[in-house]
């Protein structure tokens, strides 16, 4: 087995491959149990050469085609029968079987190695001391007609949560917010040296226990509440897909991108570290997750005043605030030093391509859960290496792609995104110059629904390819089912198209796309379930309530195996810069409105006619706030025109068959520049994200937060701060801009 430091000797993966005699209709007739598709018509797509539009098609239906639910379904289960938390065997054996299935369907696969600091918990406690004593148990009961809920039990705990003893009054935060301590400061509510007793949900847990921390909190007890995931939504599990009472969540609470104790580099074997007393956003405070049962005995003798209507829950009982009478002794005692380390491997495969070996297509997923983890992420993991079976099957045939696809599985992603993060920064410079595109796949399956989010550059490539797939058992297109349930939902005007989401935090593309600026788009199906983050997420579960049969899994890495050929086969990067310059206007155009609310607060003119104004430091004035504004915007609109001219000289050339090679390299190379102007280096922001477009929002940790630098500085109410943040935006946006220019020029010109 040949063990991968990083990226650079993925160039050589697939060398030696010796192409075979087919055709792409003796691909086409093979059969498909997924869906009978209907042959779409012969319409353009963008970035292709006249004639060759209906052949990619075919190539597409030809990937589709080879992936059938059955084989997916060995993989999906093969890979959920037990826990796999990272740096555990069960990890490991993950490791093993994706090398040993890739190779098996022709692949040469390899992984790398990584050292990351990993501490596991050695004692979790939590009792009520008052009003009148109880001993929880964590434990999350086996089911007995579950299998995979008994063996490989991860333990109760939280990713680096801090050691320590506290015996202390509870105080109820609700969601434990920035907002929700606020409201607690307006009821003269201190959670000063007490244990806070928060809820999960909308926002990453470790901004909980951040705030928590900052207000002095002495430790934190996070639970699901049964109104977002429980008994309040249907039967629980085994009977139903929802949470039972003493069902938990683990999860990561770091406040930090990739590893904590290699903050400036990667985390390989020999890697310098950072003393644990010294690594940034890990907790100081016990945190520890405990069921909603154990949350009511908490909860129902609370006092304190009445907690708001907003605050209380699906329990069946009134939420106070507190504090006391309730006291909780919270007890956690994590590893450290040597045995904190722990070794973390990633996956990597790929299918060399023919005529741009050297630029890569990148499709990913998280292999390790906090459990058996069937949707969170054997489900992704499974459509990456249904994807990466189906184009070695091609292969065979001597239908290959133009360009490298690369498959890889990430280790470490539930601990904070770490093993990508950090083969990211291990391959930097080599994913500068020859990363196209990433595809993310996590949490792929858990129902029917179809999501997606998407840089804007690829949106309408993921509404384009859900118009050519069925949806199983249906003879709808997925487009139209995907719409039609988001229209189903709303309560005002329907929307015309389905919407994709804007690219945030919270998984594996982050280091591509909001580090790097490259192209990112990530899909799935979900359903209604409550086993996130627990033992409860297997095979069983999968089969009764997420996708029995596995047909979504089979349509997600059929999906996935489509975009990676979309990309790779493209004559001429099928970018969307027009979406792009129109989306980053229309986030000007919302940013317009908080500098106009900010200025107000400040005391400044939002008028620009006002001039210049007296202002105390670092205050700008509204009028040069203004007008860098009316810059940026100007940039967009100039970017949006130079994106059209592009799209026009790109078709015209295209109608004509396709340009020379040397041409077409240049050009490419260009596009892929586009990106790079959006995130240069160093960031403007001081963040390690550099997209100066979104970010991951820095109090929220799942959602985007867009035009970063700027918005950041609003909310700090620096007006001078949020001015040099637009001009940083409106020089990156003409950098792109001369990019695309070039691009149409290299093409008009050849």
């Amino acid at each position: 087995m040949r063990t991968w430091t990083g990226l650079l000797a993925c160039a050589a993966l697939a060398v030696g491959f010796a192409p075979a005699a087919a055709t792409a209709q003796e691909a086409e007739n093979s059969t498909s149990a997924v869906a009978v598709e209907r042959a779409a018509p012969p319409d353009l797509i963008p970035g292709y050469a006249a004639g060759s539009w209906e052949a990619q098609r075919e190539f597409e239906r030809a990937l589709r085609s080879a992936i059938d639910p059955d084989t997916v379904a060995r993989y999906a289960t093969g890979l959920s029968n037990r826990s796999h938390m990272a740096g555990t065997p069960g990890q490991r054996a993950t490791r093993d079987s994706v090398v040993e299935w890739l190779t098996a369907a022709g692949l040469e696969v390899g992984y790398d190695s990584l050292v990351l600091y990993l501490p596991q918990p050695l004692e979790v406690s939590v009792a009520r001391v008052l009003p009148t004593p109880i001993e929880f148990d964590l434990t999350e009961p086996p089911i007995p007609e579950d299998p995979s809920t008994r063996f490989d039990v991860v333990p109760v705990f939280h990713a680096y949560s801090g050691s320590g003893t506290v015996e202390s009054e509870i105080v109820y935060a609700n969601f434990g917010l920035p907002a929700d301590y606020r409201v607690l400061d307006s009821l003269g509510v201190s959670v000063e040296g007490k244990v806070v007793l928060a809820r999960y949900g909308r926002s990453f847990r470790g901004i909980k226990a951040r705030e928590a921390e900052r207000r002095g909190a002495a430790a934190l007890l996070l639970y699901n509440d049964p109104e977002g995931d429980g008994f309040t939504k249907g039967d629980v599990y085994p009977e139903g897909p929802m949470r039972p009472e003493r069902g938990l969540q683990r999860g990561s609470i770091l406040n930090a991108d990739g590893d904590p104790s290699t903050p400036t580099g990667p985390s390989l074997p020999g890697a310098p570290r950072v003393p644990e007393d010294r690594m940034a956003g890990v907790a100081r405070i016990p945190v520890v997750p405990i069921g909603y049962g154990a949350a009511a005995e908490l909860l129902a003798p609370l006092g304190g005043v009445v907690a708001p209507e907003a605050w209380q829950g699906g329990l069946e009982l009134s939420y106070r605030i507190g504090p006391g009478p309730v006291t909780a002794h919270v007890h956690a005692r994590m590893e450290t030093g040597e045995p904190a380390y722990r070794a973390a491997f990633n996956t990597i495969a790929a299918v060399r391509g023919t005529e741009w070996p050297d630029e890569w297509v990148i499709a990913g997923g998280h292999r390790d859960s906090w459990g058996p983890g069937a949707v969170d992420n054997v489900s992704g993991t499974t459509s990456v290496l249904a994807a990466a079976r189906a184009f070695a099957d091609l292969a065979r045939q001597g239908m290959r792609p133009r360009r490298t696809v690369v498959f890889a599985t990430w280790d470490a992603e539930e601990w904070g995104i770490i093993g990508s993060i950090e083969w990211v920064e291990a391959n930097e410079d080599r994913l500068r110059g020859a990363a196209v595109a990433y595809v993310n796949q996590d949490g792929a399956v858990s129902g029917g629904r179809f999501g997606s989010a998407a840089s804007p550059e690829l949106a309408d490539m993921v509404r384009d390819l859900s118009s050519e797939i069925s949806v199983p058992g249906s003879g709808l297109r997925l487009r139209d089912a995907w719409l039609a349930a988001v229209n189903e939902s709303r309560e005002d005007e329907p929307l015309s198209e389905p919407p994709v989401g804007t690219m945030g935090g919270g998984s594996d593309h982050k280091g591509f796309y909001l580090r790097l600026g490259i192209p990112s788009a990530g899909f799935g199906f979900g359903g209604r379930g409550g086993v996130y983050h627990s033992m409860y997420d297997t095979p069983s579960w999968m089969q009764r309530f997420g996708d029995p049969g596995y047909r979504y899994h089979a349509v997600a890495g059929g999906f996935t195996a489509s975009m990676l050929a979309r990309i790779a086969n493209a004559d001429i990067l099928p970018y969307d810069h027009v979406a792009l310059a129109g989306w980053i206007r229309e986030e000007l155009g919302s940013v317009s409105d908080v500098v106009d609310e900010t200025l107000l607060v400040s005391g400044a003119s939002p008028d620009p006619a006002a001039g210049v104004m007296d202002l105390p430091e670092p205050v700008a004035s509204g009028g040069s706030l203004h007008a860098a504004l009316a810059d940026a915007l100007s940039a967009a609109d100039a970017m949006e025109a130079a994106a059209r001219s592009l799209e026009a000289v790109r078709d015209e050339r295209l109608a004509f068959g396709r340009p020379d090679p040397g041409t077409v390299l240049r050009v490419n190379e260009t596009l892929r520049l586009v990106g790079q102007e959006l995130a240069p280096s160093p960031a403007g922001q001081g963040t390690w994200s550099r997209n100066l477009t979104v970010i991951s929002d820095p109090d929220n940790g799942y959602s985007a937060l867009t035009l970063p630098g700027v918005r950041l500085a609003l909310r700090a109410g620096n007006l001078q701060a949020s001015e040099a943040a637009l001009v940083e935006l409106t020089d990156a946006i003409r950098g792109a801009t001369d990019r695309i220019r070039d691009a149409a020029t290299l093409l008009g010109g050849s």
